[in-house]
């Protein structure tokens, strides 16, 4: 079936998409214009932002992981950083989410000023378009139930997916000099060297201070194998810590975690489509321009 083949028209959203869209909507006016998330803001020093499904979560293990061997404050769930502003002496304060809510939008609707980061750190984390879209569509298709459709034809939709994601990461390429000081972080260094790139980015936060041990610990704590085998037994206390479906592999939220692993599920006529955008398209600042 060529790319032609799988264009398709838009099919009338559910309501369980309907509702995600309008919770997302609420959430980006809240950020934007409650009095609360602006003073949050403004007390913030590190911004840890990404395109879902770029590695958030396991950085976020690793990081809080750091940060409870060195100031001995756990937080209830592992993935918020608000517990350690009660940290003494005190830490930078660390806010982590997805930015902008790209994946429920076209390219067109995505926002390019990144002023509003001019005055913080900023920890961008990418990962290969291939991995990334894969790991997307099971989120949507598994946990979320948000799509309904097969890889091949989520991998094409105008709308949060490969061309919403190159589009996004092309807006941070650009602008990113309208922000504070920016560290990249690709999954895949993670991957390869997951003690080396922790301690790269405590210290870029400000967190020289702790010490290689802790940093060896925390790595060692969010091992991709151990998080599965915590997320199947229900150990954290959060839904978003837990599989859409226990008996269901796929539905994990530390699903794989596999570099190249997109060669298990793309076949070679989509591998090579997205490659070509990718190739073509994306910044070579992000250094995935080579297949």
């Amino acid at each position: 079936m060529s790319h032609e083949d799988l264009v398709h028209q838009p099919t009338e959203p559910s309501w369980r998409v309907k509702a995600r869209h309008f919770y997302k909507r609420l959430n980006i006016y809240k950020l934007r214009w409650s009095p609360f998330e602006r003073r949050a803001h403004e007390r913030t020093d590190v911004y840890m932002l990404w395109f879902p499904k770029t590695g958030g979560t396991w950085v976020r293990l690793l990081i809080n992981g750091a940060l409870q061997g060195h100031t001995g404050i756990t937080p209830e769930v592992p993935l918020d950083f608000e517990a350690f502003e009660a940290a003494d002496p005190p830490v930078p304060r660390i806010r982590a989410h997805n930015d902008d809510e790209p994946h429920w939008k076209t390219p067109e609707q995505l926002d390019t000023d990144k002023r509003h980061f001019r005055n913080h750190k900023i920890i961008l984390l990418v990962r290969d378009p291939r991995d990334t879209v894969v790991s997307l569509w099971f989120q949507k298709t598994k946990r979320w139930r948000t799509y309904e459709r097969s890889l091949r034809e989520f991998i094409r939709e105008p709308s949060g997916s490969v061309r919403t994601m190159i589009a996004f990461y092309n807006v941070w390429a650009k602008r990113r000099h309208e922000a504070g000081d920016l560290l990249l972080v690709r999954y895949e260094d993670i991957h390869e060297d997951p003690v080396g790139t922790l301690r790269r980015m405590l210290d870029f936060a400000g967190l020289e201070q702790v010490s290689d041990e802790v940093v060896a610990k925390a790595v060692e704590a969010a091992d991709f194998d151990r998080m599965r085998k915590r997320e199947a037994s229900s150990e954290w206390k959060t839904s978003r810590l837990r599989p859409g479906d226990p008996s269901d592999r796929e539905s994990f939220k530390a699903r794989r975690g596999k570099v190249g692993g997109y060669h298990d599920y793309l076949c070679e006529e989509d591998i090579d489509w997205i490659t070509e955008l990718i190739e073509t398209e994306l910044d070579p600042w992000y250094g995935y321009g080579e297949s």
